[in-house]
Parts: C-alpha cells; structure tokens; sequence
C-alpha cells in the first residue's frame, strides 16, 4: 500500500510505501512502545559524504521516534571486512543522527548473536539456512553484503530483539521480496517494512550497484546548487519529491516581490507559465543553500572536504557511550572495581575484541584511561548528573 501525503499519520509523510503482507500494522500502531529499527552495515559502494539524503533520513527517524522505540543495529561482524574510513563513516552516522535530536538505541551484531547464539542458535540458522536451501535466492549472483542472504542474517537479530517495523531503502525491494518467498507458507517471523527513498538530481532509480548519488551536499553555495541543477537537467518534479519529503511542500518559504509563497503555489506558477523555469530554479537553490546549511550545521563530511564547527564534542562522545549498553555495563563495573579488558570482557559476556573496542571508545571521550599494569579506571567524573542527564534523554 502506498502512502499520500495527506495521511492522518504524521509520521509517514516520508514513508514511500508499507510492506505488511501479514495486515499488522493497525495492530502494531496501538502498542504503547513498537520497535523500528534501522540497519547500518559500512559499505565501500558509495562515498561517504552528508548531504540532502541523510538529513530527510534524520528528519524522517526524528518523527518516527516520537511513535516508536527506534533502534540501531550496527553491522559490526560486516565491518570488519570493510576499511577503516568507512567503519569511521558509520560511528559518525550514529552521533549525528543523536545531534538530529532522535532518541534511540544502538545494539552491534556481534553482541546480539554471542548473547543468543548459545541458548536459541536455531533463531539466526534457520534463517540462513532457509535462504541458502531456498530456490528463491539471489546470494549466487551477488556479492553476500548485497543478496538476499546478507537480509537474512539480519532477521534473527529482529526477532530476537522483538523488532516490529524494519526501516529499508526503497532499492531493498528485491532482497525483500525474496526473503518473503522463502518464508511463504511456513511459519515464522516477518517484520512489516517501511520503504524510504530520495530522488537524486538525475531522476534515475538508485540501485546498489551505483557509484555515486547526486544529493546536495552540505558544503554547495547557492550557485553550486543551481549549476548542478542545469548540469543534471533536475525537473520539479524531483524538487517537489524533495520538499514533500522534507515536510516543507505548503510552507510560506520564499520570498517573491514582497509575497511569501510556498512550494506548492511556486510550482502553480511555473506550471501556468507566469515565472520562468530559470527564475523558479534561481529561488529554489537559494532556499536549498540556507536550509541545507542550518540543518547540517552538526555534520562532519568523512571525506575531510567540510570542517562543521561542533561544539562541545566530548559531551557528545560521552552520550555516544551512554546509549551504548554494554559501554553503561563497563562504566557501572568500573565504578566498582579497576579491572584489565579481559576480565571485564568476562563481566559484560562479551567478546575481547568487542570489549576493546568499547573501551577505546570509552578512553576517546575520557570516561576511562587505562594504568601501566594494563587495568582500566574510571576518571573522576559525576556518575550520579551523567546516568540523570541519560535518564532525562531516553
């Protein structure tokens, strides 16, 4: 089913379509808390950069928050594979989708299977055994990161976290339909899923395979704006998509010989030919400059091409920590005791490596230092006002 615009639920004005072949949304919209997630795996296929994209996907998880418990689940396992620069690009996603002001919870992969593999390993075999035996994959012809039995290692980790909404890219289509196949006539766990996208500046439909997606990034003036419009010959239609997207459509946001008109009543007017296409792209790009500059006044580009000025960084790595669990596992421990990485590792039934990894991001936002007999401490710092402000927070 395909959502309007006009939709009675707020929070869907940036949602392209509902995938809910089990009818259970109605069902799952009365719970006090459901759960959406969002996956996260690092990918070496586009460049890491912030643009008009990722801003619409804060903006849409910041609304969707207000309905459901939104969670992160960072394909660490995946990580590992990938190059550091893009491992980086994802820790940075997920403090700056906190800085977009959307409450939510991070859980890592491996942490998720080494606590449930023990006791229910049939929960994540059963998936990936249905989709390897099934005739419906695709795994055969792509690479695993982008088949069906990539998905499929993700579904264990929604039910076992009793995942009601998965929050996917419209391109995710295909690997959906398959992994619905697979599971038809047996009984399982499906979520429903929530398809989102953004028209890039050529019109075309993004695909995994695509190297490069022309969204307005957050470092174009003006005239970068308006140029790359001509260059990739944008209709209004994508713009419209855009503002639509952004919640912006019937908002008096621009200024013409002293009348305040709004996308909707600038496109009537484009349409009935009483303003030029060249005037009408002239003050949309300025608009789109001013906006895209206010709201990605918290991003850093990966690429190292834009510097944002963000205050107050060690707060926000001290936030990165505390909505972390097992990070306010080591924190709690460590108020108790100096312990090395092994022991706690033991303590918070986690992986050394994982551990280490935790404690390092501990260590970056000075929460931690660790002494020449290789034990860690914590600094000296007010527990009590942190787990309040965390409290206040979630």
């Amino acid at each position: 089913m395909t959502m309007k615009q006009e939709t009675s639920k707020d929070f869907m004005y940036g949602i392209d379509e509902v995938f809910d072949p089990e009818n259970k949304l109605e069902e799952t919209l009365k719970k006090a808390n459901p759960k959406l997630a969002l996956e996260i795996t690092p990918t070496s296929k586009h460049d890491p950069c912030h643009d008009l994209f990722r801003i619409y996907t804060f903006n849409l998880l910041r609304e969707l928050s207000k309905k459901f418990e939104v969670i992160i689940i960072y394909r660490d396992i995946q990580a590992t594979t990938i190059n550091t620069e893009f491992k980086k690009s994802v820790e940075e996603n997920i403090s700056l989708i906190r800085s977009f002001g959307v409450v939510f919870k991070v859980f890592y992969e491996s942490e998720i299977l080494q606590k449930h593999l023990v006791d229910k390993p049939e929960k994540f075999f059963r998936h990936i055994y249905s989709s390897i035996l099934s005739k419906n994959h695709n795994h055969l012809k792509k690479n695993l990161i982008e088949s069906s039995a990539s998905l499929a290692v993700v579904m264990p980790l929604l039910e076992i976290l009793d995942i009601d909404v998965l929050l996917c890219m419209e391109e995710e289509k295909e690997n959906i339909t398959i992994m619905k196949k697979i599971f038809e006539n047996k009984e399982g766990y499906f979520p429903i899923i929530f398809y989102r996208s953004l028209k890039d500046l050529e019109n075309k439909k993004h695909s995994i395979i695509d190297r490069v997606r022309n969204f307005p990034r957050i470092d174009w003036n003006n005239e970068k704006f308006y140029s790359n419009f001509k260059k990739y010959k944008t209709n209004f239609k994508t713009l419209e998509d855009w503002y639509k997207k952004l919640s912006l459509y019937e908002d008096k946001i621009f200024e013409i010989e002293k009348d305040k008109l709004s996308f909707k009543e600038l496109y009537n007017l484009l349409q009935s030919k009483k303003i030029s296409e060249t005037k009408a792209l002239r003050i949309v790009s300025q608009h789109l400059a001013e906006y895209v500059k206010k709201e990605g006044k918290f991003l850093e580009l990966s690429s190292k091409e834009l510097k944002s000025d963000l205050a107050n960084i060690d707060t926000k790595k001290i936030l990165d920590c505390l909505n972390t669990p097992s990070r306010i596992n080591i924190i709690r421990i460590l108020n108790k005791e100096n312990l090395s990485a092994f022991q706690i590792s033991k303590q918070i039934n986690v992986s050394l490596p994982t551990t280490l990894f935790h404690l390092s991001k501990l260590n970056e936002a000075g929460i931690i230092f660790r002494d020449n007999t290789k034990k860690y401490f914590l600094k000296i710092i007010d527990l009590f006002s942190m787990f309040r402000f965390h409290s206040h927070l979630t």
